[in-house]
C-alpha cells in the first residue's frame, strides 16, 4: 500500500485570521484544499465548498441554520469574516509513512476530506480525499 509521503501535494496554507477575500482569492490558485493556521499550529481546512455560505442570501438562511436546532451552537461560516469563520476545525496531522487505509479510516471517522502530513514538526504536504480514491483498485 502507498503512504501518505506517497501521495500527498504541497502545502497551501492560509492563517486563521485573513479575510474571506484573501481566502477566495487564495482558493482560486489552487485545487484542493487551504490549510489553517493559527500561531504556527493546524486548525483547520478550507475547501472550496466552504466558501458556498458565503453566497446564501441572508433571507434564505434561518435561525435554525446558523444556531442550531437546540441552540448551542452557532455556524459562524453564514456570516463568516475570517478564515476561522469558515474553515471546518481540526487539528489532525499524520506522519508521512501512514499507509492509505489508515489514512481512508482517519478521513472517514473524522469526517475530513484532507489530512495535513506532519515530519518534525512541520507540515510538508496534504492528503486529499481524491488520493485516496484513486488508489481503489
Amino acid at each position: 500500500m502507498k503512504t501518505a509521503r506517497e501521495l500527498m501535494d504541497e502545502p497551501d496554507f492560509i492563517e486563521a485570521d485573513a479575510s474571506v477575500e484573501e481566502v477566495m482569492e487564495e482558493v482560486k490558485g489552487i485545487e484542493n484544499t487551504l490549510i489553517v493556521r493559527k500561531e504556527g499550529k493546524v486548525v483547520g481546512e478550507i475547501h472550496e465548498n466552504s466558501l458556498l455560505k458565503v453566497l446564501v442570501p441572508e433571507e434564505k438562511v434561518d435561525e435554525e441554520k446558523v444556531i442550531g436546532i437546540l441552540g448551542f451552537s452557532f455556524d459562524s461560516s453564514y456570516v463568516a469574516e475570517t478564515a476561522e469563520d469558515l474553515m471546518s476545525k481540526h487539528n489532525l496531522t499524520v506522519e508521512p509513512d501512514e499507509d492509505v487505509g489508515d489514512l481512508a479510516f482517519l478521513m472517514d471517522k473524522e469526517d475530513l476530506r484532507s489530512l495535513p502530513v506532519e515530519e518534525d514538526g512541520e507540515i510538508i504536504g496534504v492528503v486529499h480525499e481524491n488520493h485516496l480514491i484513486e488508489e481503489i483498485e
